[in-house]
């Protein structure tokens, strides 16, 4: 398995795709460059000043509105399956057990995904502490006031991601089976309905995203999110995994 690991992740790394998402970590210096951005995260400050982890919270929440970055994410997971499966390029792993080939893209797709986050993490303290810090309506204080901020932040940051784990499970397990719109789709519909999971009476039990805006006990949130989260990565890693045992190199 660990053999397979750093040819499998170069491989994924060197796709034009792939890169293109991982461009995507350079959206918060865009946002300090363009005063339009600055002026809709001043419409977030609702009269306290932002922190460093509502700031980075805003920008999560902004990037995942312009569905690029999950566009480019889904694009990418079926390009890693559906069209290594289709130019039978597969037929080089076949001595190779097909489950720890399935293993072994997703740990390197999730690896991407890792470096997507900790990466917008990081230009977002640049943009926040270097070119944000002298505007009045920045705090310069890494945690908000309150730990009841504090915690409604990191949920809907925590829910975000784990919208993207589900999203790369998903296009894999749809990428083996169908072919690229279908996978793309999938994707793209599956971020889109979290984002408007928060607002419906019971939807939003269904999505992540709908127990960061849930409200009142902070645990009742964090288990639900991670129980349907938990729910839908088992089902499409299950799923993927049977599929990608029946394809014939």
């Amino acid at each position: 398995m660990k053999e397979l690991l750093k040819p499998v992740f170069r491989s994924i790394l060197s796709k034009r795709e792939i890169v293109l998402f991982l461009i995507c970590m350079m959206y918060p210096l865009i946002t300090a460059l363009v005063s339009i951005f600055q002026a809709g995260i001043a419409s977030y400050a609702e009269g306290e000043q932002i922190s460093f982890i509502m700031f980075w919270q805003i920008i999560v929440h902004t990037q995942w509105q312009l569905t690029i970055p999950t566009l480019l994410l889904s694009y990418s997971v079926m390009s890693v399956f559906r069209n290594e499966i289709s130019s039978k390029r597969l037929f080089l792993f076949k001595d190779i057990e097909k489950p720890l080939i399935f293993k072994a893209k997703i740990y390197n797709l999730m690896k991407i995904l890792g470096i997507f986050i900790i990466g917008t993490f990081i230009t977002s303290f640049i943009c926040y502490y270097v070119f944000m810090l002298p505007h009045n309506y920045i705090s310069g204080h890494f945690f908000p006031s309150s730990p009841q901020s504090l915690s409604h932040h990191l949920l809907i940051i925590l829910a975000r991601i784990a919208v993207y784990v589900i999203v790369i499970l998903l296009v894999a397990n749809l990428s083996i089976r169908y072919n690229v719109a279908a996978s793309v789709l999938g994707g793209v519909l599956f971020m889109l309905f979290s984002n408007v999971a928060p607002q419906l009476s019971l939807g939003k039990f269904l999505f992540p995203t709908g127990y960061a805006e849930l409200g009142g006990s902070t645990l009742f949130a964090v288990s639900g999110l991670i129980f349907i989260s938990g729910v839908y990565c088992c089902t499409f890693y299950y799923l993927g995994m049977r599929a990608f045992e029946k394809i014939e190199y």
